[in-house]
């Protein structure tokens, strides 16, 4: 059991780091065929969404932890990331910069939020063999972070084959997906989580 809570726990990892390198390694592309930024307006919006960290993570460690349980903070994230992948598709025409921006902080944030939360977690499940040496839990995040930004990576350069029109929504498909399935996932697991 504690083998494959550890499995999902570092599924939650990729899940929220894929998340965040198709936002953030796209960006630059996104926001200069919709809305024309140069890139200095790009690196603003990317050092804004930076600058969102530490508040973010004072105001969960100093408060939210204490109210709620980490494993509803973990689901409550889940589902704000979901939500904010779903609102960067562009549905509707045309594609507006509060939609992005706005959908790219909720994202961000929560997956922000999902992070510390998970990583809580993934030290309280991880079998006291990968507590130790050199394949512990610390390298296991590290190789899956790597893994999910490496398959963020090929998926954009895939989606990119079919356009730039096509690039945002063809790249969120595999997210929402990947979303999705972390959430079902903790759904099932969530009583034996603590």
């Amino acid at each position: 059991m504690m083998l494959l809570r550890t499995r999902f726990q570092l599924f939650v990892y990729f899940m929220l780091k894929y998340a965040m390198e198709i936002l953030l390694a796209e960006s630059s592309v996104i926001t200069t065929y919709y809305f024309i930024w140069s890139t200095s307006s790009v690196a603003i919006f990317l050092a804004c969404l930076g600058l969102t960290v530490l508040p973010v993570n004072i105001i969960i460690g100093n408060y939210i932890s204490n109210i709620f349980e980490e494993r509803q903070v973990l689901l409550a994230s889940e589902i704000i990331v979901c939500i904010g992948i779903l609102l960067s598709f562009n549905i509707v025409t045309p594609y507006t910069v509060p939609q992005y921006v706005g959908s790219a902080l909720v994202t961000f944030v929560a997956a922000e939020v999902l992070e510390g939360v998970n990583l809580s977690l993934l030290s309280r499940v991880m079998s006291s063999r990968l507590s130790r040496g050199t394949y512990n839990g610390g390298l296991l995040s590290t190789e899956a972070g790597t893994l999910a930004r490496v398959i963020a990576d090929g998926t954009i350069t895939l989606s990119g084959y079919l356009g730039e029109s096509k690039l945002l929504n063809a790249t969120l498909l595999p997210s929402l997906f990947i979303c999705i399935s972390s959430i079902v996932a903790t759904c099932f697991t969530y009583n034996s989580l603590y």
